[in-house]
């Protein structure tokens, strides 16, 4: 047993090598430079896990300051710009010849050509939210040339730089790390634990069954010299991070790979895939413990509705039948892309005397993946695409009465928050209680998913209002007549404004999320960013000495608008 286990483990090694030194040869090694000029430590790789995506690039960390210069990875165009409250914040998009795109984010400001053709841009729009493509002779640039001021904007909790290489032509985010960059790591990933589900039922049916390892110094083993399973019909989950010597942070693993008696099973490679797939982290994880526990256990295993691309396609996609009751090899390899590597090694034995039952939910209807479904109460319809549920779903839906005093529909229990879905559904839901016109435009939809609340407008059919989510939880119609509250921070009407930057409003809603903000200086349009509540006007040419009057105006998704007059003087 022991000769065999050293050939499976040799054999699935020099496989595993000559595969990363592929991988790595297919793009350009040494092209792209260091888009700061410090040495590259990483706040976050590429692939690692996050709510509803994968990260798709590397934040870099700039020394907890805002403001160092970013220069450009390589010879190109400036060829994007995105601005906006959320993502990316104010971002570059450069073009180059050898068929790559990178992504610059979460910057200050750009470089003072483009600065100024952006803010030009921005008044001719009244629009400070920002996304157009730039002709290619506008903006060229050399490698290591200054674009910008790096920051802290848009959906950043912190410093840093956002760093992406993408597939100009196919639009695929590429993992930077597989292009040379100076990172030091001989660090092997961590693995923290291991489980299994029985795949007779749905993934979201059953709960992951715990098996103990233990670390040794140069791998892992389980505690159990045999682990025995109680379904002839397994796969595995994996909790595990990635180190590297620079950073004291914990990232995304590149690279599994499952055997079972030297036959490959189940593998993936975070090498490249679209943005617009990124969501099926949600089914490569174990999604109820991400979302109660906030721990990322990976499936080695491809869920019927998971479409993401990063899998080597085998018979079983990870899943694994114990026909019989011998005892067989599994192997489990986890890797970065420095092939730093991992080893758990184990045998595994079915035994029909631990199985367990699972029983479907009273009044569930069963939903399948790859399928359309659709599911009614008395009150409420909802529709789901195909994309929508990656497994089996026992779903069930039920409703109950109204919770808040504004609300004029019954509460529609719509599954499981810790369940999952892909692409927006359809919800229809009956106003049961009488909503005069002059309200109706008045009303939304609210969903409770967990702790977090949702709001979205509607289209009104009949006494019925039809509008989408893409998460479950509890739905319904409620009136909105409360308009945004505007509140100016650090200075008031009538202020002297003296040795300030900026001029700094919240705007907060009660119930849904402001909509529109507007913001007009002595009856022009003056363009205010925004940081989650905070809009933030910087002084500049558009506000000269003196006084001046400013009227703001914010509208929330019901259309409550709020308007407010205040005069300053700006000394």
């Amino acid at each position: 047993m022991k000769i065999e286990h050293r050939r499976f483990f040799f054999v699935s090694f020099f496989l595993t090598f000559f595969a990363h030194v592929g991988a790595q040869s297919n793009y350009p090694q040494g092209y792209f430079r260091d888009p700061l000029a410090i040495p590259i430590q990483l706040a976050a790789n590429f692939g690692e896990l996050r709510p509803d995506h994968f990260h798709m690039g590397l934040d870099i960390r700039t020394e907890s300051k805002e403001n160092l210069p970013v220069y450009a990875a390589a010879d190109g165009y400036v060829s994007h710009i995105r601005i906006e409250k959320n993502g990316y914040g104010r971002a570059i998009f450069i073009t180059h010849p050898n068929g790559y795109t990178t992504l610059y984010a979460h910057l200050n400001r750009f470089f003072d050509g483009l600065e100024t053709y952006v803010k030009e841009k921005q008044y001719k729009d009244e629009k400070w939210h920002q996304d157009f493509s730039i002709p290619k002779g506008i903006f060229p640039v050399i490698k290591g040339q200054f674009i910008a001021y790096s920051g802290n904007t848009g959906a950043s909790q912190g410093p840093h730089l956002h760093f992406e290489i993408r597939d100009t032509k196919t639009g695929n985010n590429i993992n930077p790390l597989l292009f040379g960059f100076d990172v030091q790591d001989d660090i092997p990933p961590v693995i923290y634990s291991l489980s299994w589900y029985d795949r007779r039922y749905s993934i979201y049916s059953v709960r992951p069954q715990p098996i103990s390892i233990v670390k040794t110094k140069e791998t892992y083993r389980t505690r159990d010299s045999i682990v025995k399973i109680g379904s002839p019909v397994i796969s595995f989950g994996i909790y595990m991070e990635d180190l590297n010597n620079t950073s004291p942070f914990r990232y995304g693993v590149y690279h599994a790979a499952l055997r079972m008696d030297d036959s490959l099973l189940f593998e993936f490679k975070l090498n490249n895939f679209l943005y617009d797939d990124s969501r099926y982290v949600n089914a490569s994880i174990d999604y109820s413990t991400w979302i109660t526990n906030d721990r990322g256990i990976q499936h080695l295993s491809v869920l019927p509705g998971n479409r993401l691309q990063i899998f080597t396609r085998t018979g079983s996609d990870g899943k694994i039948f114990l026909n019989d009751t011998s005892v067989h090899t599994i192997q489990i390899l986890v890797s970065d892309e420095n092939e730093n590597e991992s080893i758990i090694q184990f045998l595994v034995q079915y035994d029909d005397s631990l199985q367990k039952q699972y029983n479907m939910p009273a009044g569930a209807t069963v939903c399948k993946p790859l399928e359309q479904n659709n599911i009614e109460t008395a009150n409420a319809k909802l529709h789901f695409d195909e994309k929508a549920f990656y497994d089996t779903v026992p779903f069930v839906m039920t409703e109950s009465g109204a919770q808040t005093s504004n609300q004029v529909s019954p509460t529609i229990h719509a599954g499981s928050y810790l369940i999952p879905v892909h692409s927006d559904y359809d919800v229809s839901i009956k106003a049961t209680k009488p909503v005069a016109d002059s309200l109706k435009d008045k009303v939304v939809m609210r969903l409770i998913t967990g702790n977090t609340k949702r709001i979205a407008t509607g289209e009104w059919q009949n006494d019925r209002m039809l509008g989408s989510f893409d998460e479950l939880g509890d739905v319904s119609l409620v009136i909105d007549t409360i308009a945004p509250v505007l509140t100016p921070v650090g200075w008031r009407n009538g202020s002297v404004v003296k040795g300030k930057q900026n001029l700094i409003v919240t705007c907060k809603d009660d119930q849904s999320r402001i909509e529109t903000f507007r913001a007009e200086l002595d009856g022009s349009w003056l363009m205010f960013s925004r940081k989650n509540d905070y809009f933030i006007y910087t002084f500049d040419e558009h506000c000269s000495p003196g006084g001046h009057n400013l009227v703001v105006t914010a509208t929330d998704v019901a259309g409550n608008r709020t308007t407010r007059s205040f005069n300053f003087v700006k000394q």
